[in-house]
């Protein structure tokens, strides 16, 4: 046991004045009694009530008895797991990109890469750190530039200009937020401007748009918080989560802070 858990611990059992609240008397490691009522829980964290206040306390601070009987409390009320999340995520567009002679056979057609970023972050607005949990984060792009299908050489010669929904996923997996925490990250991606060339003159024929970001967090399956952030609050209406597999980006990053 980490020394500053049994301090916690010895806080609650030595300073805290005579319960008023009816409750379990609970015993911890070194045989001290405290009286209490389960509220809560995060993780292997339990949240216990004193005259009228919470106190995140491990469990394993606790007497094996003890740990027992939390652990099948914690399985027998699952309805009282604490989780409580606030999301920011902001588009950035970056710098530089790349611009090369597009596919197909219209000499003086261009393709641009255009940088861009999306920096995100989860917080843990609980009491209890959030362990275990994933994040995962869905970019859709409203995607007008296909390479792959070649259709801007379609485009050029005078095709219709339409555009298909682009997924670009990532998660981080078995994460640790201590309460009152943060976790920062970042997932770069390219988007694609199509110029097409024509008597001298520059028309934009077609430039993939972001719509918009899904971001959640899961724990054991299931979602405890979701953030939506539109770009296109039309078009992101439409955009329902893709369930899409994760991709490790163009120089993702990911921070703890």
């Amino acid at each position: 046991m980490r020394p500053s858990h049994l301090a916690r611990l010895a806080v609650l059992f030595f300073v805290l004045p005579s319960p008023s609240l009816s409750g379990r008397e609970f015993t911890d490691a070194k045989g001290r009694k405290i009286e209490a009522e389960l509220v809560g829980f995060s993780g292997p964290t339990v949240i216990i009530s004193r005259s009228g206040k919470e106190f995140p306390v491990p469990v394993s601070s606790f007497s094996v008895d003890d740990q027992e009987y939390i652990k099948n409390w914690m399985a027998e009320n699952p309805g009282f797991a604490r989780f409580k999340f606030g999301f920011y995520a902001d588009l950035d567009k970056g710098q530089g990109g790349n611009q090369r002679k597009a596919p197909g056979n219209m000499i003086d057609d261009k393709l641009k890469t255009i940088p861009y970023n999306y920096e995100m972050i989860v917080y843990n607005k609980g009491i209890a750190p959030a362990e275990g949990i994933e994040i995962r984060y869905e970019i859709y792009i409203d995607n007008y530039v296909d390479v792959v299908n070649n259709r801007m050489t379609r485009m050029a010669v005078g095709g219709a200009k339409y555009g298909t929904l682009q997924t670009i996923a990532g998660k981080i997996e078995n994460l640790t937020i201590p309460a009152s925490g943060r976790h920062d990250f970042k997932r770069d991606f390219n988007t694609e401007f199509y110029i097409d060339r024509d008597g001298g003159k520059t028309d934009e024929a077609a430039l993939d748009k972001v719509i918009g970001l899904r971001l959640r967090v899961y724990k054991d399956g299931k979602v405890l918080g979701e953030h939506i952030e539109g770009e296109d609050d039309h078009a992101m209406k439409d955009v329902q989560w893709q369930d899409a597999e994760a991709t490790t980006g163009v120089g993702p990053k990911a921070n703890l802070r």
